[in-house]
């Protein structure tokens, strides 16, 4: 294996953000172990302090209202069965607080008063999750609210009462619904117009949220208990982060997948100064963006070109770095360099993308791996990828497109691949592979594909429904080959969400199987490659088994990579040392080497 190649893999970051409340110290995870675990480090400069050791990796995590302790998930395996943890701040006297290892725990918050911790669960049926409110010594959990769906998202506000976020579907179909000390409900959002509205903070007398409440683009919206609604920040670009403090408030806008980072602070509003080009490190389970009372923003910062940074801004002064990344030694050379770009596809929609080549190579046609995101309700940004990263160093362009159903755009965008119009985002796939060879960027015969959960669906229908185009190499990483099967093995909370994307396994069943890579096999033409993990609860690893098995008993050859102790993805950074340098190796060899 390459040098550079040993440390790409070996590079490290950290994000999920958290604020004491008096400032003083920055809570993160990091996978710099090798496995996400918590940290802590003084925010005027210090030793970082790694917090958890008993878990396989940590998940959603929540600091008490007076900072001593800390409330956190942990799986085994990449199961995603969450399992609540609390410990004190710094790390001692770690327990287990649920006792149901069947089920799952999104921590939420804590209770106003600091002796409860607020947790979606699915403790009644395994297709709802109820919230709930755990002794932080243990004990008997109280149901605070029941609901049959999902909601993971709460703002506690005084006097024991909470506003939960409940989802009827996806994003563009939820309510805040006010939850009293006894149980009562009362809905703040109406139902008309549809609308979006998540990451609800308590504010003042009511709650600051972002929706996108008569708009195409998410935006800061005050609501009140009474059901007052006005929007208190609007700009013409999605915002899409959001944290809140006491009066503080910090927020995130979308600029064609970077970020710009604000601070909201008595009525006025002003750009954080001193971040580097880049976007907020995202994940979909924690924050990128903190703030405390006194106006501190600790913004966890994202670069193609490196693992994501922590830089913190004091009130009314640029962000300085705190946590670095762990560049394991690695120099710019190689590394990619970003250029926003942008194709027509079939229907003359431009669809936005950015192309990474080597840094300091010349811009001539050199193989080209297209890296489609997940989601679909995902957006390709500027983050380190040790895969992307590893596939530029060893000499390809990496094109990552923003194809329709992305979010940042808007949500007539993201619902323009809805149900029956999913396979136009596939075609904007073969427009992406037609822009490359039409505009010198790529060889036509030497373009490839790879992607990962919805992007492996996307990777296999591009194989199968635009073979035409002659892909020169695919990688699936945990995706969808038939939705039948999907349907009938993912985690029962997740069919309704993913129903109302997909379409219904049942009204919809013709559609679906017209569109299911696993019934056009024999269409399949490009040299592939199958990743998945065993313990995989959203994409079952039957959805990997059973199109390795078909194409091998046509006398096909396709390479399998199948991980015991993963989930939906590979987290542990042992096995992507495994498979990323096979995942190079199988590109060089179907595609000739690009250096």
């Amino acid at each position: 294996m390459p040098l550079s190649l040993i440390r790409i893999l070996d590079a490290r970051g950290a994000s999920r953000l958290a604020l004491s409340p008096d400032g003083g110290t920055l809570y993160y995870v990091s996978d710099l172990t090798g496995t996400v675990q918590l940290w802590s480090v003084p925010v005027g400069g210090g030793v970082p302090r790694r917090l958890s050791y008993e878990a396989d990796r940590v998940g959603a995590y929540s600091l008490s209202p007076d900072g001593t302790r800390i409330a956190y998930g942990a799986d085994e395996g990449g199961d995603e069965r969450w399992a609540l943890w609390v410990m004190n701040a710094d790390g001692g006297d770690a327990r287990r607080v649920s006792t149901q290892v069947d089920r799952i725990h999104h921590v939420i918050d804590w209770t106003a008063d600091g002796r409860g911790v607020l947790v979606f669960a699915n403790l009644r049926d395994e297709r709802f999750f109820d919230l709930h409110e755990f002794p932080s010594q243990g004990g008997t959990p109280k149901l605070r609210f029941r609901h049959d769906g999902t909601g993971f998202g709460a703002a506690v506000l005084d006097g024991g009462r909470v506003v939960v976020t409940t989802n009827r579907s996806r994003g563009d179909l939820n309510h805040f619904l006010l939850v009293e000390r006894d149980g009562s409900t009362k809905q703040l959002t109406p139902d008309t117009p549809t609308a979006m509205h998540q990451s609800a903070h308590a504010f003042e007398d009511g709650i600051l949220a972002l929706s996108d409440r008569g708009r195409d683009l998410p935006a800061i919206a005050r609501l009140g208990l009474d059901g007052s609604f006005r929007m208190v920040v609007a700009p013409d670009r999605a915002v899409d982060d959001l944290a809140v403090a006491g009066t503080q408030v910090a927020y995130a806008t979308n600029v064609d997948g970077r970020s710009e980072v604000h601070l909201l602070s008595g009525g006025k509003d002003t750009t954080v100064a001193g971040l580097p080009p880049g976007d907020l490190a995202t994940d979909l389970i924690g924050d990128s963006l903190a703030v405390a009372a006194d106006g501190t923003v600790a913004v966890a910062w994202a670069r193609f070109d490196a693992p994501s940074a922590v830089y913190v801004a004091a009130p009314g002064s640029p962000a300085k770095l705190l946590v670095p990344p762990q560049m394991a030694g690695l120099g710019p050379e190689g590394l990619p360099e970003e250029e926003l770009v942008s194709w027509k596809s079939f229907d003359g929609r431009t669809i936005p993308g950015f192309l990474l080549r080597p840094r300091g190579a010349p811009k001539g046609a050199r193989p080209t791996v297209v890296q489609v995101h997940g989601g679909p309700e995902g957006q390709a940004r500027p983050l380190w990828n040790p895969l992307t990263v590893a596939l530029v160093a060893a000499g390809f362009n990496v094109l990552q497109p923003n194809v329709r159903g992305s979010s940042g755009y808007g949500r007539a965008y993201m619902s323009l691949d809805d149900v029956r119009l999913r396979m136009d985002s596939v075609r904007d796939l073969d427009a992406a592979a037609a822009w490359l060879a039409g505009s010198g960027v790529a060889p036509a015969d030497r373009i490839g594909v790879i992607g990962g959960s919805y992007g492996g669906f996307m990777t296999l229908a591009a194989i199968t429904f635009c073979a035409d185009r002659k892909w020169a190499a695919a990688v699936d990483i945990v995706g969808i080959a038939s939705f039948a099967t999907f349907f009938a093995r993912t985690a029962s909370w997740r069919r309704p969400l993913r129903a109302a994307e997909y379409g219904d396994p049942e009204k919809d069943a013709d559609f679906l199987q017209s569109i299911s890579p696993l019934n056009f096999i024999d269409r399949i033409e490009a040299p592939l490659m199958v990743i998945h993990g065993a313990n995989d609860p959203r994409v079952p690893v039957q959805e990997a088994e059973q199109i390795v098995s078909t194409l091998r008993s046509r006398g096909r050859e396709v390479e399998y990579l199948r991980y015991e102790d993963e989930g939906h993805g590979l987290a542990k950074a042992k096995n992507r040392a495994d498979a990323w340098p096979k995942v190079v190796r199988f590109f060089e060899k179907h595609m000739g080497p690009a250096a």
